[in-house]
């Protein structure tokens, strides 16, 4: 017993208070008593019932002795089976690589053992100290360095310079990469020039944003490594997102195989006789395969197929959420970009947010702090949602034949680029009341890690909706579009047919030029563009899968295009940000309407900006 503010502590009990954890506790130790009783007074079906149940009902007392078995038997049963692989594979000399399904193994040990050292030797017991020595001291430090106007600049003229000589000698024998250099210096000025406090922009935000995407563009695009890696991980996430067919194909059947007949079901012993089963299987056969014999004879449905790939990822996600491992690394990353980048708390783990969710489940992370972040804030929070696109979509994009790795890639490079070019074109002019040490994770509500998938694959309907609604619409208000501009094209004479698209490509066409598109491919991409930003990078992707299936465009326009397209910044976004941002903060919806048309050009610009960093660095040559 000791003495507490409430009273005195005793098995549980206070007087006056009682501690939240031995609440189940109590609860347990009530029905041990009613059990006892009911075995005492009961017949033979509750005596059954208390010997069945007692086993479980005395491990339950020792909450934190059974999590560590249970956690001890699996660390046993896991280094097992590793080392029993690992023996097999040396015994026979098994050829294997990285990415293989052995080396694969290797890596996912390798990071378990760390994160089980970090966690449970390193932090617990060391953490403090190394803080306190390394860490903090660095915080400082950096604080230091970017408090005196002097040392930062100079250090941000360092950084510029070393970007360019690296970008002129890297790029002297092509010249289309150089061109993609002054596309960024362009696309950055238009930011300063057209931005709504020229005088307050704070150039350590832009100056380190960009940085860390040529950073990642180094890693991904031009060191082999870094490429392996992300290719490695592009294959296994494609690996991964097939899997959803195993289930669409089960429920809608022909509309995702594209395989209408069942040649398997035809009765050889049939009254036409053997030659007439022969001509049916081959017919249904070739109906089903094609005339090359491989994939499928009939175009799948895209409601069915594509976007089914989005209940299986959200169900996934779900599931990461409810356990913390989504928060984990966003609370991670959140912190990099704040410490390097300079932008606030709420503002840093959103656009770490956005390279996994979408442009209104991001801003759920910080909700709380919504009501009370700036103008700027919010602006920077808008312009992740419209420069960047969600996981859940990131798998349909790749189901259109987009190349995985370029995709990925263009994700994490899209975050520092939001709060790079969101704070060139609306600068901070108040005072952030947000700080990194203010902003908790939320953890997920539901019951269970059952109820989370379930629900994750449920809240994906309306995603899936919501973009089918968006396509029907918009493509039949283009194709309206189009029937007007053909007619007064014809009636003033021209020969060639006038469309919206074609309009738009040669609109487009200084911005693909500036990003660094082949000449000859302007017109292509110019035309892709305008369809992301008027319709929605659906269906830019899915034209750009078309044409790059087709040949009818080069790699490293493709390539460029692959960046460029890859936001969510289109008509639709805007309502639907203005709806979700305005239920999370109802008081702040007026300096949301104000706001979102900035936010919405600043998400496109974000866009080439990082189609520019990928044009200066994707390499021809090699």
């Amino acid at each position: 017993m000791k003495e507490t503010n409430h009273g005195y502590e005793n098995d549980g009990y206070t007087e006056g208070t009682m501690d939240m954890e031995d609440k189940p506790r109590l609860s347990l130790e009530l029905d041990y008593e009613k059990d006892v009783q009911d075995y005492l007074e009961g017949n033979i079906m509750q005596k059954f019932a208390y010997y069945r149940d007692y086993p479980f009902r005395k491990l339950s007392e020792y909450p934190k002795l059974m999590k560590g078995v249970i956690y001890a038997v699996l660390f046993i049963l896991y280094n097992a089976y590793f080392f029993g692989v690992l023996s097999r594979y040396i015994k026979h000399d098994i050829p294997w690589e990285w990415c293989d399904k052995f080396g694969f193994l290797i890596i996912l040990t390798v990071i378990a053992y760390v994160g089980l050292i970090y966690y449970q030797i390193i932090k617990r017991f060391f953490g403090t100290m190394l803080y306190n020595a390394i860490i903090s001291p660095f915080e400082k430090a950096m604080a230091k360095v970017f408090a005196s106007s002097i040392v930062s600049g100079i250090g941000y003229l360092v950084v510029v310079i070393i970007i360019i000589v690296f970008i002129v000698i890297d790029s002297w024998e092509e010249s289309e990469r150089l061109v993609s250099g002054a596309g960024v210096v362009i696309i950055v000025l238009f930011g300063f020039v057209f931005s709504a406090h020229p005088g307050h922009v704070r150039w350590r935000h832009v100056v380190w944003g960009i940085g860390l995407q040529f950073l990642f563009g180094l890693i991904v695009l031009r060191w082999q490594t870094g490429r392996n890696i992300f290719n490695c991980l592009a294959d296994k996430v494609t690996i991964f997102l097939d899997f959803t067919d195993e289930g669409s194909s089960f429920v809608f059947g022909h509309l995702v195989t594209g395989r209408p007949f069942l040649p398997g079901n035809l009765d050889n012993n049939t009254e036409f006789g053997v030659e007439a089963y022969d001509t049916a299987f081959e017919t249904a056969t070739i109906f089903n395969l094609g005339t090359a014999g491989i994939g499928s004879g009939f175009d799948t449905v895209f409601m069915f197929k594509t976007l089914s790939v989005i209940y299986f990822f959200s169900f996934c996600v779900s599931m990461l959420f409810y356990l913390g491992a989504l928060q984990f690394v966003v609370m991670k990353l959140g912190w990099l970009l704040s410490i390097t980048v300079g932008t606030t708390a709420a503002e840093s783990l959103n656009a770490s947010a956005n390279i996994f969710l979408g442009q209104t489940e991001a801003p759920l992370l910080i909700k709380p702090f919504l009501p009370i972040m700036t103008k700027s804030e919010i602006h920077a929070v808008m312009t992740g949602g419209f420069a960047t696109i969600a996981g859940t979509v990131l798998a349909a994009y790749i189901s259109f034949g987009i190349d995985a790795a370029q995709l990925i890639s263009a994700s994490v490079m899209a975050a520092p680029g939001a709060l790079a070019f969101s704070k060139l074109f609306y600068p901070e002019t108040e005072e952030s009341k947000t700080t990194i040490d203010d902003v908790e994770m939320p953890k997920g509500e539901e019951a269970n890690l059952l109820d989370a998938a379930a629900q994750g694959a449920s809240n994906a309907i309306m995603l899936v909706l919501n973009i089918a609604a968006s396509l029907i619409a918009f493509l039949a208000f283009v194709a309206f579009l189009n029937a007007i501009i053909a007619w007064l094209g014809e009636m003033s004479g021209l020969e060639q047919e006038l469309t919206f698209e074609y309009i738009l490509g040669y609109v487009f066409v200084p911005v693909a030029f500036i990003m660094g598109v082949p000449w000859d491919d302007c017109v292509s991409v110019g035309r892709l563009i305008g369809l992301k930003t008027i319709i929605n990078e659906f269906k830019a992707y899915q034209e750009l899968g078309i044409l790059v299936d087709a040949g009818e465009i080069s790699q490293r326009a493709a390539s460029i295009a692959t960046f460029a397209l890859c936001g969510f910044a289109n008509p639709g976004s805007i309502g639907i940000q203005l709806g979700g941002l305005g239920a999370l903060a109802p008081g702040r919806k007026k300096d949301l309407a104000q706001i979102v048309f900035r936010a919405f050009v600043a998400g496109c610009f974000t866009s080439f900006l990082n189609a520019s960093v990928a044009g200066c660095l994707i390499s021809t040559l090699n």
